[in-house]
């Protein structure tokens, strides 16, 4: 009799044992095609495809009770351990539901864990109220390769950052840096931060996770944003300065074949939704982007001392923002004209300006420069200036 009651005990254990809830992975690795961005002014041949591998981490708010359980998996992801078992005492029902929502939770406290993670499961265990939850997690970093990125970081902020820089001059130094160093992947083989530094090769992803890295170490707030251009699927960073946020794409600053030699390109450097929103798609809620950093620079000139004036104008001459003002601006063929006329008149033989409607220029200037008589001739060079559509003009007159 007591042997029949050990065995029903223990093949009771057994299958509560056996009973166990495996969810599916709420964040699956996404294999998705995209168009990589060239922008107008390069002449390289048609851009290449870019296979961009994504989470979607939804925003979903989790109870106070499950906050210890969500900051264990965080930390078990940004240790990029393998295999991790967590324990939580609570009605084991209610756990399986949110269950999904406390992962999500916990991979949106780092942004770099939660887009270096190529998948997981969990499964959980119960036994009353007492349940056991087994997360296992593969990753496209691995922690070592990680921390030889934070080295990395670490020695190059050392090298660029300046004790005297703000953090307008900081984020403008990491974005330059970055875009220098870092090579667009053609081969779409390169996916994470790692890549870039090793093989100084990788796709918008670890760009991205790059920039983040660099502009957090540095105390900048920052988050990556992901969306779609083009025909496919995209990431970039934003960042926040003074309180403002903007967003900040270092991939489409670093076209594919661009000429090393013409400077580093801003078009995509501390945009507003709506700047970015000519050729950028986002349906996820990001913080609102809604100052033209143009305008900001101006401000901050304008408010601050002499010093402060000097070092703002600078940066935004070197940003190319300058372009933006109203006194360097052709708005339409009749101001064309009368800025023409003008020199003319006075015998000026170089106009540089930003030519608001470029698809309209060519006509406009040979409309210009027929209502114009003297006796002079011209040449223009122009390129399309960031995204909007305008153009840079270099007009030389010639007299005769």
């Amino acid at each position: 009799m007591k042997l029949v009651l050990l065995l029903l005990a223990v093949g009771a254990i057994y299958a509560m044992e056996l009973k166990l809830d495996l969810f599916p992975a709420a964040m699956e690795a996404e294999d998705s095609m995209s168009v990589h961005y060239r922008p107008p002014e390069t002449t390289q041949a048609p851009p290449a495809a870019e296979r961009t591998e994504h989470h979607q981490v939804v925003s979903s708010p989790v109870d106070k009770e499950y906050e210890e359980l969500e900051l264990e998996i965080a930390e078990g992801f940004r240790s990029r351990l393998d295999r991790f078992t967590l324990s939580h005492k609570g009605e084991r029902e209610k756990l399986s539901e949110k269950m999904g929502d406390i992962v999500r939770a916990a991979l949106r406290r780092d942004d770099y864990s939660a887009y270096i993670l190529e998948s997981y499961m969990y499964t959980i265990r119960s036994l009353g109220n007492l349940s056991r939850i087994t997360i296992e997690a593969r990753y496209r970093e691995t922690k070592a390769e990680t921390a030889a990125v934070d080295r990395k970081v670490s020695e190059t902020l050392a090298e660029i950052i300046k004790p005297a820089m703000n953090e307008h001059e900081q984020v403008k130094a990491i974005h330059d840096w970055i875009v220098t160093h870092v090579a667009y992947d053609e081969s779409l083989t390169y996916y994470t931060a790692y890549d870039a530094i090793d093989h100084g090769q990788t796709v918008c992803q670890g760009y991205t996770l790059l920039g983040y890295k660099m502009l957090k170490e540095s105390g900048i707030p920052v988050l990556i944003a992901e969306g779609s251009v083009n025909t496919g699927e995209h990431a970039w960073n934003m960042v926040q300065l003074d309180g403002k946020w903007y967003h900040l794409d270092m991939t489409w600053d670093d076209p594919v074949g661009a000429d090393p030699d013409n400077g580093i390109s801003y078009s995509y450097y501390l945009k507003s939704d709506d700047e970015l929103r000519r050729d950028h798609d986002w349906t996820r809620d990001y913080p609102k982007a809604g100052s033209v950093y143009a305008d900001t620079l101006t401000a901050l000139a304008e408010s601050g001392s002499e010093r402060e004036a000097q070092r703002y104008g600078k940066l935004k001459l070197a940003l190319g923002l300058h372009w933006l003002d109203a006194e360097r601006t052709v708005s339409g063929k009749e101001q064309l004209k009368r800025i023409i006329a003008e020199a003319v008149r006075t015998g000026t033989s170089q106009l540089q300006f930003r030519y608001v409607d470029g698809s309209s220029f060519p006509d406009a200037l040979k409309a210009a420069v027929q209502h114009e008589s003297g006796s002079y001739g011209y040449r223009a060079s122009y390129e399309p200036y960031g995204g909007d559509g305008s153009l840079l003009v270099d007009l030389q007159l010639q007299y005769r």
